[in-house]
């Protein structure tokens, strides 16, 4: 059976080119769609909490230290901080110091168009086939396509994978140790794991399955090579619990609203039909492990949407096993057009580099590089007592105005969750009173549409500065 797998990606291999000739068309097709997904990547756009990340790796290298406690804040100072990402905030700060926010976004667009890569690869078909898969699962896959930590997991679920499939078990434990530091997303892929040992004890192969369960205990304890230690997995479901409790969006479960949502619930229900009807014919291990790994991660994306795209990553493999494997290839023999080929590609190439180029270099604002004027942060550095802020927008002062302690940020683990529901509570309606008099707030930054901010104006609270996105207001003497 693993002979099967090798002979097929041999034989892929020997479609892509020809001797002294140049792309087939099956290669230039697999090429462009990378390329495109390259460059759409490149123009991923900065959340709030990519800014304390990046904060965050700052502090660690240039202090020498794995930042385990706050340090950001004036409500929570000191407070224990399980930072499970220490390791990718050291790599997105040392990408900043070496090329600026382009370089950040090329390592996360690397990331990214590495899973996708590795996520075709693994498709079975031919390449226009795969493109019309992958065509349709795009809008559930670029759901968390922004620079963060997250990108760490998607590249390295699909690395394991893959290793699994070529039988490199050993180099499995590296890459989890390495992970756990990296990302909390390291759980999915313990998951993904057990569930291709499931796999192989579904192609008959026991010998493997057993390898692979002694393997994937290794890889656990590899996860407890981290400054947590044994805490790591206590820290992902406390944190997952407060991001559920505060209603963020992405750990909700996914509803069927806009096209994102309806390609994940089109795969998720193609995937089970498809193995109800062929689960027969599933006998091979490169079938029946991303099979088995899709059917694994579905109640995960069922359950929080942030895990639709590592869900859909493998899923498009496994809905091209259960659908194009073993099919016959009815395409006539064609005449290959190497020359068109390669101008193809070239164009490709040129289009994608000039549009990159040029959103580097006018930022648009949705690339949100510049989130917040230098007007508004010199207000809010020369407010002369604590500032308040909401917990979406601590990232960016964090980064901005880093002498300027935040009330609240998006990094949850180091605050209460008494705390943080309180301050949701009081923001959505406006009420300020406790609170300002509690932490003896002096000024406040908020977005125009804040209740809090409607708020402090009619109590006289006058605006220091203002643009169409922010408001710094001050105290009245």
């Amino acid at each position: 059976m693993h002979g099967t797998f090798q002979s097929s990606a041999t034989a892929q291999s020997q479609g892509t080119d020809a001797p002294g000739g140049g792309p087939s068309l099956d290669a230039t097709i697999a090429a462009a769609f990378l390329i495109v997904v390259f460059a759409s990547a490149c123009l991923m756009p900065l959340q709030s909490d990519f800014w304390w990340h990046l904060r965050a790796g700052q502090e660690m290298w240039f202090r020498h230290i794995i930042a385990l406690a706050d340090e950001f804040s004036f409500t929570a100072t000191g407070s224990y901080w399980p930072n499970h990402e220490w390791l990718s905030e050291i790599v997105l700060f040392a990408a900043y110091r070496a090329a600026g926010l382009p370089g950040v976004t090329v390592v996360a667009a690397v990331c990214v168009t590495t899973a996708m890569a590795l996520s075709w690869r693994l498709t079975p078909g031919p390449s226009i086939s795969k493109l019309l898969i992958m065509a349709a699962a795009i809008p559930s896959l670029v759901y968390v396509w922004t620079v963060r930590p997250h990108v760490f997991t998607l590249v390295l679920l699909m690395a394991s994978l893959f290793l699994v499939l070529r039988s490199r078990y050993w180099v499995l434990p590296f890459v989890f140790a390495i992970w756990a530091n990296l990302h909390g997303g390291v759980a999915l892929g313990l998951v993904a794991l057990g569930a291709a040992t499931l796999g192989e004890l579904w192609a008959g192969d026991r010998r493997r399955a057993s390898r692979l369960a002694m393997v994937t205990a290794v890889c656990f304890a590899a996860t407890l090579l981290t400054p947590l230690g044994l805490d790591l997995w206590k820290t992902i479901p406390e944190s997952i619990q407060k991001s559920m409790a505060n209603g963020i969006q992405e750990w909700r479960p996914p509803i069927l609203l806009g096209w994102r949502d309806l390609s994940f619930w089109f795969f998720a229900v193609v995937t089970v039909i498809a193995v109800a009807l062929r689960w027969r014919g599933i006998t091979t291990r490169e079938h029946a492990i991303p099979v088995i790994v899709a059917l694994a991660l579905l109640p995960l994306a069922l359950r929080y949407s942030r895990n639709i795209t590592p869900f859909m990553l493998v899923a498009v493999p496994a809905v091209g096993c259960l659908t194009l494997a073993g099919a016959p290839n009815r395409q006539p023999r064609r005449r290959e057009r190497y020359a068109i080929n390669r101008a193809l590609l070239a164009a490709c190439m040129v289009a994608c580099a000039g549009g990159v180029v040029s959103a580097w270099t006018n930022h648009p604002p949705r690339m949100h590089w510049q989130p917040v004027s230098q007007h508004i942060v010199d207000s809010v550095r020369a407010c002369p007592g604590r500032v308040y802020n909401r917990f979406d927008d601590g990232g960016y002062l964090i980064w901005f105005a880093p002498e300027t302690p935040v009330f609240v940020d998006n990094r949850q683990d180091p605050y209460p969750l008494p705390f943080l529901q309180e301050h949701l509570r009081d923001e959505q309606s406006g009420n300020y009173t406790s609170v300002f008099a509690r932490y003896s707030l002096t000024c406040a930054f908020l977005p125009p549409y804040s209740p809090t901010a409607r708020n402090l104006k009619a109590a006289g609270w006058k605006i220091a500065a203002a643009d169409s996105s922010w408001l710094v207001l001050q105290k009245p003497q």
